[in-house]
């Protein structure tokens, strides 16, 4: 297992430094290996969860290894939707060194659990289900509203850029302030979605697990105030039409909020074990 692990760790930072070259040289055949090598450690990642999770026999969210192992899994897959819907852009350079870094964090922090044994031991089958599609959802959700941050950021320097008139053309592409506002919009569209959904389940989980009685607490709150600032962006847009840089800047609070609601989750977890 630890050969195919920094196999498949050393095989994302070869496609990532592939990627890096093909962007600024604009070289085609590289940008291709690039691709195949983060494509074969997309596949290695797979072995090594269904090979590694399988020998345990546990629940893949029962511990912040298998969390961030999961969350690195989520980010190359998202960078690969981006790459078919926006191709030609820099998430190539941005989420490989993401996902080697979390790979590297899971490490660290192998024996904290997320996941009581008690939970294990009572819940039910749903109970367990429940748990990996909340998870799961509300991790994509975090995910995609921190692509839309990242973009955000982007779409304010290029802004400033451009009105300082400091924004020189030349051998590398630069996106459009029209194509980064688009993509913020859906970034944050598709992770509020994700977000709801994965909200909806930790509340039903929650009422399975304490019985009908769910306590409140900030634990609860702080990813529906994540989802309310998020719903008060896609309301302003529909409503307004608040576009570009007030857009971008909401954007950046909403995932301020969330990387705060995402931190304290985690913190609570670490007190526990």
């Amino acid at each position: 297992m630890d050969l195919l692990f920094w196999s498949l760790c050393g095989t994302y930072f070869v496609g990532w430094v592939f990627c890096c070259l093909s962007y600024f040289r604009v070289k085609q055949q590289v940008s291709v290996w690039g691709r195949r090598f983060l494509i074969l450690g997309f596949c290695l990642q797979l072995i090594f969860i269904v090979t590694g999770y399988g020998e345990l026999k546990t629940v893949l969210f029962n511990s912040l290894s298998g969390l961030l192992i999961f969350l690195s899994l989520l980010l190359i897959l998202v960078m690969f939707i981006l790459n078919f819907y926006f191709p030609e852009q820099i998430f190539e350079l941005i989420f490989p060194p993401l996902t080697i870094f979390f790979l590297l964090l899971s490490i660290l922090i192998a024996d904290q659990p997320v996941v009581t044994q008690e939970f294990l031991e009572r819940s039910t089958l749903m109970g367990r289900s429940l748990l990996v599609v909340h998870g799961s959802f509300s991790m994509l959700g975090y995910l995609l509203f921190g692509v839309a941050c990242l973009t955000s950021g982007f779409f304010l320097f290029q802004e400033k850029r451009i009105k300082n008139k400091t924004l020189l053309l030349k051998k590398v592409k630069f996106p459009s302030l029209g194509l980064l506002d688009t993509i913020i919009f859906k970034m944050v569209v598709a992770g509020f979605l994700f977000l709801t959904v994965g909200l909806l389940l930790g509340i039903n989980l929650s009422i399975l697990t304490t019985q009908g009685a769910p306590k409140i607490s900030l634990r609860q709150l702080l990813p529906v105030f994540t989802w309310s600032v998020y719903a008060i962006l896609l309301i302003s847009r529909s409503a307004i039409g608040i576009r570009g840089r007030n857009s971008a800047i909401w954007s950046m609070i909403g995932f301020l909020v969330a990387v705060i609601s995402f931190v304290y989750e985690i913190a609570l977890l670490m007190q526990q074990s």
